[in-house]
């Protein structure tokens, strides 16, 4: 059911990243044209690098999905399967640490529970936190600033996702033939 998840989470992302990477050129080339024409757009410069950011994002997540990150096996390789299994659910519970702490801490930065509390009011919420994520606007676009930031939150969710999702295929993936990576069949996604 978890790899269930993680797959269907998966094409939605790389979906996501498709659109992106069409949109983040054709926004560069409408900004070269306008400056070649001496009436530059300052506000698509700004969304084109938060685009980018957003394609990293979804590219991590997506890259945890489908186990193509970059890893250096020669330990794993050099050791006896059932060590080099120990070795590959180490690092998937490695990797599913590091994104349920950066969930932990998007939940604690937005802190919904408190926004809730304090009416949705965004002037409140920075008065009783000190917190004023919900308040910086972009320089140029002048739109707040979290809506940008909640990829973090969401790709924090999806990685923690994909990361179980990891892990579990690696508790269940049996002994493999030698110079074969089964656990990256597995979680594939395609």
């Amino acid at each position: 059911m978890i790899r269930a998840l993680s797959n269907t989470i998966g094409r939605a992302e790389r979906a996501a990243l498709r659109l992106l990477v069409v949109v983040l050129p054709l926004m560069i080339l409408v900004n070269v044209a306008g400056r070649t024409l001496k009436a530059p757009i300052f506000w698509l410069d700004e969304l084109a690098v938060l685009t980018m950011v957003w394609l990293a994002m979804l590219g991590l997540s997506v890259t945890l999905q489908m186990r193509q990150a970059v890893a250096v096996t020669l330990l794993t390789d050099a050791v006896p399967e059932r060590l080099s299994k120990v070795l590959r659910c180490t690092a998937d519970l490695v990797v599913l640490g590091f994104a349920v702490a950066l969930l932990v801490l998007c939940y604690l930065w937005f802190d919904p529970l408190m926004l809730w509390r304090s009416g949705f009011d965004f002037d409140a919420f920075a008065a009783e936190s000190f917190n004023f994520v919900y308040q910086e606007p972009t320089a140029t676009l002048g739109v707040p600033k979290f809506w940008f930031w909640l990829i973090l939150p969401v790709v924090a969710f999806t990685s923690s996702i994909h990361a179980l999702a990891n892990l579990i295929d690696s508790l269940r993936t049996p002994h493999s033939v030698p110079g074969t990576n089964p656990a990256a069949a597995v979680g594939s996604g395609e």
